[in-house]
Protein backbone atom coordinates (compact mmCIF):
# COMPACT_ATOMS: atom_id res chain seq x y z
CA UNK A 1 0.00 0.00 0.00
CA UNK A 2 1.32 3.40 -0.94
CA UNK A 3 1.07 6.07 1.74
CA UNK A 4 0.71 9.61 0.48
CA UNK A 5 1.77 12.45 2.74
CA UNK A 6 0.33 15.88 2.11
CA UNK A 7 2.58 18.76 3.05
CA UNK A 8 0.57 21.80 4.08
CA UNK A 9 2.37 25.11 3.61
CA UNK A 10 3.30 26.92 6.80
CA UNK A 11 2.37 30.57 7.02
CA UNK A 12 5.68 32.32 7.63
CA UNK A 13 5.63 35.33 9.95
CA UNK A 14 8.23 37.89 8.93
CA UNK A 15 9.31 39.97 11.93
CA UNK A 16 11.35 43.15 12.21
CA UNK A 17 12.89 44.21 15.54
CA UNK A 18 14.25 47.61 16.57
CA UNK A 19 15.66 47.55 20.11
CA UNK A 20 18.62 49.52 21.48
CA UNK A 21 19.71 46.93 24.07
CA UNK A 22 22.04 44.55 22.22
CA UNK A 23 21.51 41.59 24.54
CA UNK A 24 17.74 41.99 24.51
CA UNK A 25 17.79 42.33 20.73
CA UNK A 26 19.74 39.07 20.43
CA UNK A 27 17.40 37.38 22.91
CA UNK A 28 14.32 38.32 20.88
CA UNK A 29 15.96 37.30 17.61
CA UNK A 30 17.10 33.90 18.88
CA UNK A 31 13.73 33.20 20.49
CA UNK A 32 11.67 33.90 17.38
CA UNK A 33 14.04 32.08 15.04
CA UNK A 34 13.46 28.91 17.07
CA UNK A 35 9.95 28.78 15.61
CA UNK A 36 9.63 27.14 12.18
CA UNK A 37 7.00 29.68 11.15
CA UNK A 38 9.04 32.76 12.11
CA UNK A 39 11.66 34.64 10.14
CA UNK A 40 13.47 37.70 11.46
CA UNK A 41 13.71 40.08 8.49
CA UNK A 42 15.84 42.63 10.36
CA UNK A 43 17.12 43.29 13.87
CA UNK A 44 18.46 46.82 14.44
CA UNK A 45 19.72 48.82 17.41
CA UNK A 46 18.22 52.13 16.22
CA UNK A 47 16.06 53.76 13.57
CA UNK A 48 19.25 55.12 12.01
CA UNK A 49 20.60 51.56 11.64
CA UNK A 50 17.29 50.51 10.09
CA UNK A 51 17.38 53.31 7.51
CA UNK A 52 20.60 52.04 5.90
CA UNK A 53 18.97 48.68 5.10
CA UNK A 54 17.44 47.84 1.73
CA UNK A 55 14.06 47.73 3.41
CA UNK A 56 12.07 48.42 0.24
CA UNK A 57 12.71 44.81 -0.79
CA UNK A 58 11.43 43.42 2.52
CA UNK A 59 8.01 41.94 3.21
CA UNK A 60 7.48 42.44 6.94
CA UNK A 61 4.32 41.40 8.76
CA UNK A 62 5.09 42.50 12.33
CA UNK A 63 7.53 45.05 13.75
CA UNK A 64 8.57 45.05 17.41
CA UNK A 65 9.64 48.58 18.28
CA UNK A 66 11.26 50.00 21.41
CA UNK A 67 10.24 53.54 22.34
CA UNK A 68 13.46 54.67 24.05
CA UNK A 69 15.85 54.61 21.11
CA UNK A 70 18.95 56.77 20.63
CA UNK A 71 18.52 59.45 17.97
CA UNK A 72 15.12 59.10 16.34
CA UNK A 73 12.77 57.82 19.04
CA UNK A 74 10.45 54.86 18.66
CA UNK A 75 7.46 57.19 18.91
CA UNK A 76 8.77 59.11 15.87
CA UNK A 77 9.63 55.84 14.19
CA UNK A 78 6.02 54.62 14.23
CA UNK A 79 5.03 57.10 11.51
CA UNK A 80 8.07 56.28 9.35
CA UNK A 81 7.55 52.53 9.67
CA UNK A 82 3.85 52.77 8.84
CA UNK A 83 4.72 54.66 5.64
CA UNK A 84 7.31 52.06 4.63
CA UNK A 85 5.30 48.99 5.69
CA UNK A 86 1.62 50.05 5.54
CA UNK A 87 0.37 46.49 6.00
CA UNK A 88 2.65 45.62 8.94
CA UNK A 89 1.47 45.48 12.54
CA UNK A 90 3.64 47.63 14.81
CA UNK A 91 3.87 46.43 18.41
CA UNK A 92 5.60 48.62 20.96
CA UNK A 93 7.92 46.81 23.37
CA UNK A 94 8.73 49.24 26.15
CA UNK A 95 9.67 49.50 29.81
CA UNK A 96 7.22 52.42 30.07
CA UNK A 97 3.76 51.43 31.21
CA UNK A 98 2.47 54.93 32.07
CA UNK A 99 -0.84 55.89 30.46
CA UNK A 100 0.52 58.76 28.39
CA UNK A 101 3.10 56.54 26.66
CA UNK A 102 0.45 53.93 25.85
CA UNK A 103 -2.13 56.44 24.61
CA UNK A 104 0.42 58.40 22.55
CA UNK A 105 1.77 55.25 20.88
CA UNK A 106 -1.71 54.04 19.90
CA UNK A 107 -2.64 57.50 18.63
CA UNK A 108 0.57 57.60 16.61
CA UNK A 109 -0.47 54.41 14.86
CA UNK A 110 0.90 51.47 16.85
CA UNK A 111 -1.21 48.31 16.73
CA UNK A 112 -0.13 47.00 20.11
CA UNK A 113 1.77 47.72 23.30
CA UNK A 114 3.56 45.14 25.46
CA UNK A 115 5.79 45.88 28.44
CA UNK A 116 9.29 44.42 28.36
CA UNK A 117 8.79 42.50 31.60
CA UNK A 118 6.36 40.22 29.74
CA UNK A 119 7.46 36.66 29.06
CA UNK A 120 8.83 35.93 25.60
CA UNK A 121 5.97 33.48 25.12
CA UNK A 122 3.49 36.29 25.82
CA UNK A 123 5.23 38.54 23.29
CA UNK A 124 4.94 35.76 20.71
CA UNK A 125 1.25 35.39 21.56
CA UNK A 126 0.90 39.15 21.08
CA UNK A 127 2.38 38.82 17.59
CA UNK A 128 -0.15 36.13 16.72
CA UNK A 129 -3.01 38.20 18.13
CA UNK A 130 -1.91 41.27 16.17
CA UNK A 131 -1.90 39.27 12.93
CA UNK A 132 -5.21 37.54 13.62
CA UNK A 133 -7.17 40.27 15.38
CA UNK A 134 -5.38 43.48 14.39
CA UNK A 135 -3.97 44.41 17.79
CA UNK A 136 -2.20 43.22 20.93
CA UNK A 137 -2.14 44.63 24.45
CA UNK A 138 -0.67 43.11 27.58
CA UNK A 139 -2.79 43.31 30.77
CA UNK A 140 -0.32 45.69 32.43
CA UNK A 141 -1.11 48.43 29.92
CA UNK A 142 -4.69 47.52 29.04
CA UNK A 143 -6.05 49.26 32.11
CA UNK A 144 -4.31 52.47 31.06
CA UNK A 145 -6.33 52.56 27.84
CA UNK A 146 -9.56 51.59 29.56
CA UNK A 147 -9.18 54.32 32.18
CA UNK A 148 -8.40 56.80 29.40
CA UNK A 149 -11.61 55.97 27.58
CA UNK A 150 -13.51 56.24 30.86
CA UNK A 151 -16.07 53.51 30.16
CA UNK A 152 -16.47 49.99 31.51
CA UNK A 153 -16.55 47.66 28.48
CA UNK A 154 -17.49 44.75 30.75
CA UNK A 155 -21.00 46.13 31.23
CA UNK A 156 -21.96 45.06 27.71
CA UNK A 157 -21.26 41.39 28.45
CA UNK A 158 -21.97 41.23 32.18
CA UNK A 159 -25.14 39.21 31.61
CA UNK A 160 -22.99 36.38 30.20
CA UNK A 161 -20.87 36.10 33.34
CA UNK A 162 -21.32 34.79 36.85
CA UNK A 163 -20.58 37.21 39.67
CA UNK A 164 -17.24 35.48 40.27
CA UNK A 165 -16.29 35.66 36.60
CA UNK A 166 -17.17 39.35 36.51
CA UNK A 167 -14.96 39.99 39.58
CA UNK A 168 -12.15 38.07 37.92
CA UNK A 169 -12.44 39.98 34.63
CA UNK A 170 -12.50 43.29 36.48
CA UNK A 171 -9.18 42.43 38.16
CA UNK A 172 -7.73 41.20 34.88
CA UNK A 173 -8.81 44.43 33.18
CA UNK A 174 -6.88 46.36 35.84
CA UNK A 175 -3.70 44.48 34.94
CA UNK A 176 -3.33 42.18 37.95
CA UNK A 177 -1.40 38.90 37.75
CA UNK A 178 -3.02 35.51 38.41
CA UNK A 179 -1.31 35.38 41.80
CA UNK A 180 -2.68 38.77 42.87
CA UNK A 181 -6.15 37.87 41.59
CA UNK A 182 -6.03 34.63 43.58
CA UNK A 183 -5.07 36.53 46.74
CA UNK A 184 -7.76 39.18 46.24
CA UNK A 185 -10.49 36.60 45.68
CA UNK A 186 -9.13 34.10 48.24
CA UNK A 187 -8.80 31.41 45.60
CA UNK A 188 -5.99 29.23 44.30
CA UNK A 189 -4.19 30.06 41.04
CA UNK A 190 -5.54 26.75 39.72
CA UNK A 191 -9.12 27.92 40.37
CA UNK A 192 -8.37 31.25 38.69
CA UNK A 193 -7.21 29.36 35.58
CA UNK A 194 -10.34 27.21 35.70
CA UNK A 195 -12.61 30.28 35.78
CA UNK A 196 -10.64 31.93 32.95
CA UNK A 197 -11.08 28.90 30.70
CA UNK A 198 -14.84 29.16 31.20
CA UNK A 199 -14.69 32.88 30.40
CA UNK A 200 -12.70 32.15 27.21
CA UNK A 201 -15.43 29.76 26.07
CA UNK A 202 -18.25 32.19 26.86
CA UNK A 203 -16.59 35.11 25.09
CA UNK A 204 -15.14 33.04 22.23
CA UNK A 205 -11.50 33.98 22.80
CA UNK A 206 -8.45 31.73 22.92
CA UNK A 207 -5.86 33.59 25.01
CA UNK A 208 -5.49 36.14 27.79
CA UNK A 209 -3.92 38.70 25.47
CA UNK A 210 -6.79 38.35 22.98
CA UNK A 211 -9.29 38.79 25.81
CA UNK A 212 -7.54 41.91 27.11
CA UNK A 213 -7.27 43.39 23.61
CA UNK A 214 -10.97 42.88 22.99
CA UNK A 215 -11.86 44.38 26.37
CA UNK A 216 -9.90 47.50 25.43
CA UNK A 217 -11.49 47.65 21.99
CA UNK A 218 -14.93 47.18 23.59
CA UNK A 219 -15.41 44.25 21.23
CA UNK A 220 -16.87 41.59 23.51
CA UNK A 221 -20.51 41.46 22.44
Amino acid sequence: MTVIYYAYPIHMISIGIIEDNYFQLCSYKEFFEDFRECRVAFACLSMEAFRVLSYHEMNVEVILLDLSLPGESGMEGITRLRCIFPEAKIIILSAHREKQYVVDAIRQGAHGYIVKTSRLADIYQGIQDAIKYGGALCPKVAYQLISHVGEDPLQAIRYKLTEREYELLTLLKEGHSYKVMAERLHLSVFTINHHLKKIYQKLNVSSKSELVSRICLNNLD
